[in-house]
């Protein structure tokens, strides 16, 4: 799989907050799916959802603890490490079409999680 990967997903959770945007591996229809939250759909509300996301958490980091892929779909169990948030797991499955994300599907306990309005 080209363009977006697992050590795609690595860096930019390393240190989010002075990461460049990831609109680059982001298709233009892109839909995440938020425990909670509407689907978002597009690239830009996509990335304003992840800037809101980042604004609320500001120290929020993931690190990868598995992953696998199983043709187009990317799985990854994450741990998460923050003021807040320390030791948390969720998982993304992020479907990759053409080296782009068209979708991700996030999953985590919201109840381990403070409460973040991703839509606008």
């Amino acid at each position: 799989m080209s363009g977006f990967t697992v050590e795609t997903f690595a860096e930019f959770w390393a240190a989010p907050h002075e990461a460049e945007a990831p609109g680059e591996p982001l298709a233009e229809d892109v839909v995440g799916h938020w425990p909670g939250e509407e689907p978002i759909r597009g690239r830009e509300a996509y990335m304003a959802a992840l800037q809101r996301l980042l604004e609320e958490l500001p120290g929020l980091r993931l690190e990868v603890a598995e992953h696998a892929q199983n043709g187009e779909d990317l799985f990854i169990r994450w741990i998460a490490h923050g003021d807040g948030v320390e030791g948390v797991t969720g998982i993304d499955r992020i479907k990759v079409v053409d080296g782009k994300v068209v979708e991700n599907i996030i999953r985590f306990d919201r109840e381990e999680m403070p409460q973040v309005t991703l839509a606008s």
